[in-house]
């Protein structure tokens, strides 16, 4: 099995409770392979430096990493997953302290990251994102050995840009040090209680649902199985887009601290990362392309067993006055009653009901009343999880500044995946309407863009989907000294039959990706 980890880590254990002190492969390799360095202290399975810090499964592979690296550390590839496996267990994060880093272990890129702290952006996160350190406990005096490996590591660090123009370790010692170990505490409420928490196993049917970048809405039936091996888990999906088109797949997973899911996928054909937070009732996460971070989807997931009738999500969101499609309405107890979709919108037929799925071909009437569609199914009511439009009132791209990177085999090229949702002026709030149907282009964003003919180099976007396909890394002899295929480039959304509603982002075609860590 190969999950989340670009680096391989492939032991599929589902944790014990973390209550649970017992001796382990994962403790064993730590007195085989690190106790010569990182002494053994009073206690079970306690070293220093190692028992002082807490962090997710990716930063201890990381951490793993860097011993290998930079010390010489020879670690067979069976012990550096053990000692991940044991180190995330039991030295992980709770969810409440890695929710608000989810997007960054969920490999989402082009995200603005912002913190209380007035200097730590400029001291800390112009290197790498500041989310990294966000995601590691420790106590005072380990936030002080970060600072002076820091320091001793990187020689230059504090003659830098954004450093030079400050007393760098002045600062990073007497300031953000004290303030990284009071916000990022080794021994806290949360991960103690998550110590003492009653975890239950990811075995069992699921339903699951998200947006496809180019595909569209689609919908799948997840069945989880034990698999051979400690705590090890295999997966198989089936279902479709709202096209109608198939959508199937297996793949194997483990589980990290209890919640935290890192799972490799085939589904239809391609392969897939898929990293899920566990942790609640409605497990939700992301589905991406290890090779290709840009391209991926948000999903979320319920059991099939629940005790409360409710339509959980529809697919589309949205549906214009005039048109014919597919509706697909998920949730619980939809096998049985009458269905109403709100005057002005017809069910012509039927395509498969069960008591969590319905697909429906509907039609909306020209005359359809903009707004929310009450939806009625039985006895079952949902009044704001359908909207019917005729016209958009507002387009919103997203993401608003975007980074592509141009490649080849050995340091593959970022794609650049742009969406557009809709908005409906309601009285009070917008209305959402998902993903609307538009037409994208490129042009220069500036006249330095245009004079150097960015939109001819630096790639091509996707009239159809706003996926833009960087160009090819190295010298191009078309290009004025020969320079790379990079760009600066105006990525715009047209709405199909309503032309002047538009929205526009910017998108960077940068350089390759040299240094690709699991946590940037």
């Amino acid at each position: 099995m190969r999950h989340a980890l670009p680096i391989g880590l492939c032991s599929l254990a589902l944790l014990l409770p973390t209550s649970i002190v017992l001796a382990s492969a994962g403790s064993e390799a730590i007195d085989r392979h690190c106790s010569a360095c990182h002494q053994t202290q009073s206690g079970p399975q306690s070293w220093s430096r190692i028992s002082a810090q807490r962090k997710t499964p990716e930063g201890w592979d990381m951490t793993i990493a860097r011993m290998q690296t930079m010390h010489g550390l020879e670690l067979p590839l069976e012990a550096r997953r053990d000692i991940v496996k044991f180190l995330a267990d039991t030295r992980g994060l709770a969810p409440e302290e890695s929710a608000p880093q989810r997007e960054l272990i969920e490999r989402r890129l082009n995200r603005i990251e912002s913190f209380d702290h007035p200097s730590y952006q400029e001291m800390c996160a112009r290197c790498h994102t500041g989310g990294r350190a966000q995601l590691q406990r420790r106590p005072l005096e380990e936030w002080e050995s970060l600072v002076h490996f820091h320091v001793g590591q990187f020689q230059t660090i504090e003659y830098q840009a954004m450093a030079r123009d400050r007393d760098w370790f002045d600062l990073a010692l007497n300031e953000i040090a004290p303030w990284l170990a009071e916000t990022q505490s080794l021994e806290n409420d949360a991960w103690e209680a998550w110590q003492q928490a009653e975890l239950t196993s990811p075995e069992g049917d699921w339903q699951l649902w998200g947006y496809w970048p180019g595909e569209g809405d689609f919908y799948a039936d997840v069945t989880i199985n034990a698999a051979e091996g400690e705590d090890a888990y295999s997966l198989s999906l089936d279902g479709a887009f709202t096209s109608g088109r198939p959508l199937s797949g297996e793949g194997q997973a483990i589980v990290y601290t209890g919640y935290e899911w890192r799972a490799s996928l085939n589904l239809n054909g391609r392969d897939l990362k898929q990293v899920l937070d566990f942790s609640g009732a409605q497990p939700s996460g992301r589905i991406f392309d290890d090779h290709d971070e840009a391209f991926g989807m948000m999903v979320e997931m319920v059991p099939h067993e629940a005790s409360e009738p409710a339509v959980l999500a529809s697919l589309p969101a949205s549906l214009k006055a005039g048109e014919r499609s597919r509706l697909v309405l998920l949730g619980y107890g939809l096998g049985e009653g009458e269905i109403n979709l709100g005057e002005g919108v017809t069910v012509r037929n039927l395509v498969e009901r069960s008591d969590m799925r319905l697909v429906l071909d509907v039609e909306a009437s020209t005359d359809l009343t903009p707004g929310w569609l009450p939806m009625q199914i039985g006895e079952i009511s949902a009044e704001r999880l359908l909207a019917g439009y005729r016209t958009v009132d507002r387009l919103e791209v997203s993401p608003a500044l975007g980074v592509a990177r141009i490649g080849n085999d050995k340091t593959p090229p970022v794609s650049g995946v742009f969406t557009a949702a809709g908005y409906l002026d309601g009285a009070d709030e917008a209305i959402p309407l998902g993903q609307v149907p538009v037409r994208w282009s490129v042009s220069p964003w500036d006249e330095i863009a245009e004079r150097d003919e960015d939109a001819r180099f630096a790639g091509i976007l996707d009239a159809a989907t706003g996926i833009f396909s960087p160009a090819g890394a190295g010298p191009n002899p078309l290009r004025q000294y020969n320079a790379n295929s990079v760009g600066n480039l105006r990525v715009t959304a047209s709405v199909v039959g309503q032309e002047a509603m538009q929205d526009e982002a910017q998108l960077i075609v940068t350089v390759q990706r040299w240094n690709n860590p699991p946590l940037r």
